[in-house]
């Protein structure tokens, strides 16, 4: 704290005098700026911005603007490198007006029909002013011809032609005033409109979001400055795609990421980390508190004169307290740009930093895609049937997460070489544990399940047991060219009752002799056969498995019904 307290005098006496400024004001710098890293979580992401600044010693406020709607202002931090120190930041939300983009055009628009009102105007003036002279004239006309009326001086055809003459004059002058008071009233509505329009217009209002960042610089010199905040409605899920070699016993995972946001702001060529850790939920675990226990007092008995009293224990059981407390060749740059994320591991978190540089734009309709990381492991194909549920035989592989991260719960594109088999989900596997996928039915494979017979007797002395037998055969049909190996899936009857009795005879071939399958899924009643199907094995020559079933009860027992 000394050595913070010295180095803000030390500014303070520099800013004195280097600048002569008052040593409590401080310069305010608008800074323009973008997302250029982020570090996407789960349901939110860590956005920074970094600038860098030449300055001289003072004291600064950095002003960033521009910042989302989805920001969060609580979690803005700032840091600083170089000769410069952070001494405050501040948010803020403010509504700014501005005027409309075409302002120009609507104030241009009034103008051009003020001066075409005013045209019309004087149009019609000047009309006026033709007809009041008209006027003058035809009066001065019809005077002078008063004065020779009644005497032979009169010239009758002279007062005629100027009595048309004059009447054809009006005539147009007042159908020129007539057609221009309709056209200055149409300028005039044109200017009512216009005038409307700049009106309504008005200015624009808009959301700012800002923070301000004061730094106190120490010494001239390069100030790098970094402004960090959440935001919310952005997320990234995991993404693969499972490609298996049946030949070859391989399988290639490719760990990949889908990257959506609507923060309000574009991700434009940032560096994007990829988080599992969750900064919304609190760090600290719940807390545990006591439940106490104590003698119940009933309640008094109810009436309209009895009174109500407390009890021990709320008048419960117990009373629970529930308060909770450079220099690369074209070919390297492309290795590097398709390189695997970098993998960082620091308790219940993984983070992914990948290696290029990724635009994700906001409110977009489809996710971004990107690539994590791959890797290759050897496999175990096999083939399992259960005809009795199905007769399409499917091929399961089993592998060990052979890269050093974590696998996430995601969805995942299953192929078998260059052909897409369908979707499946992927549930989280830690590096080195196993996994199991299938990669769908083979159309060259079928497995079914007929009873050949079921003969009902009765058995003791007395004949005091129903004994029914079954016999039961599965064919296998292997329409490849090669042998394939299979788990063969039955089931048989399991008694609950010591008046009942199921016992499995002459099984060709023998169950499998696994030792997980005998101890966990046998005594359940369920049938594997480990299995190696020969090749163009079908119709007639189908590979067959027969058993026999045996099921006896008491004669006065009536048995649930068996599936068949």
């Amino acid at each position: 704290m000394q050595k913070l307290l010295a180095t803000m005098i030390i500014v303070l006496i520099s800013t004195m005098n280097v600048s002569g400024q008052d040593v409590a004001a401080s310069q305010r710098i608008e800074i323009e700026s973008q997302p250029t890293k982020v570090t996407a979580y789960r349901g939110r992401a860590w956005v920074e911005r970094a600038v860098s600044q030449a300055l001289q010693p003072g004291l600064y406020r950095l002003v960033f603007s521009n910042l989302p709607p989805r920001w969060q202002p609580e979690s803005v931090q700032a840091r600083v490198s170089g000769p410069a120190k952070v001494v405050g930041i501040d948010t803020m939300t403010r509504q700014v007006s501005t005027p409309p983009s075409n302002l120009k055009e609507l104030v241009d628009a009034v103008k051009v029909a003020q001066r075409s009102v005013q045209n019309a105007r004087d149009d019609v003036a000047v009309t006026d002013a033709s007809i009041a002279y008209l006027q003058a004239m035809m009066s001065k006309a019809a005077s002078g011809e008063q004065q020779n009326a009644g005497t032979a001086s009169l010239d009758i055809e002279s007062v005629q032609k100027q009595m048309e003459f004059f009447s054809e004059q009006m005539r147009m002058r007042l159908q020129a005033r007539l057609e221009g008071a309709e056209d200055l009233d149409a300028r005039q509505r044109a200017l009512d409109v216009a005038e409307s329009n700049l009106d309504k217009a008005g200015g624009a209002v808009r959301t700012e979001r800002l923070a301000v960042v004061e730094i106190a610089v120490t010494e001239a010199g390069s100030v790098d400055a970094t402004l960090g905040y959440l935001v919310s409605n952005a997320n990234w899920q995991p993404r693969y795609d499972v490609r298996g070699d049946l030949d070859g016993g391989t399988v290639s995972v490719e760990y990949g990421a889908e990257v959506f946001q609507q923060s309000g702001e574009d991700w434009s060529n940032v560096m994007l980390v990829l988080s599992t850790a969750q900064p919304s939920q609190a760090a600290n675990p719940p807390t545990m508190h006591p439940v106490y226990v104590d003698v119940r007092i009933p309640p008094p008995p109810s009436g309209p004169s009895a009174k109500r009293s407390g009890s021990r224990g709320g008048g419960g059981a117990f009373a629970v307290d529930s308060m909770v407390g450079r220099g690369i060749t074209e070919g390297e740059a492309q290795e590097w740009y398709g390189s695997n994320a970098q993998i960082q591991g620091g308790g219940s978190s993984v983070t992914f930093m990948l290696p290029r540089r990724m635009t994700v734009e906001t409110d977009s309709d489809s996710a971004q895609r990107t690539r994590i990381a791959d890797f290759n492991a050897e496999i175990d194909f096999t083939f399992v049937a259960m005809p009795t549920m199905t007769e399409q035989v499917y091929l399961r592989g089993r592998f060990v997460n052979a890269s050093k991260y974590q696998l996430l719960p995601g969805s995942a594109g299953i192929f078998m070489g260059g052909d897409y088999v369908g979707p499946t989900n992927l549930s989280s596997t830690a590096p080195g544990a196993r996994m199991e996928l299938y990669f769908g039915a083979d159309p060259s494979l079928e497995a079914t399940r007929s009873m050949q017979a079921k003969n009902t007797g009765t058995t003791g002395v007395f004949g005091g047991w129903l004994t029914t037998s079954y016999q039961f055969v599965i064919k296998v049909d292997n329409g490849s060219s090669r042998p394939v190996k299979m788990e063969l899936w039955d089931r048989r009857p399991v008694s609950r009752s010591d008046e009942i009795d199921v016992s499995l005879l002459d099984v060709v071939p023998s169950l499998s002799t696994d030792a997980r399958y005998i101890a966990d899924d046998q005594p359940k009643g369920l049938l594997r056969w480990d299995l190696t199907v020969p090749a163009n094995r079908t119709g007639d020559n189908a590979f067959t498995v027969t058993y026999d079933l045996k099921v006896e009860r008491k004669a006065d027992v009536e048995m649930t019904p068996l599936p068949d």
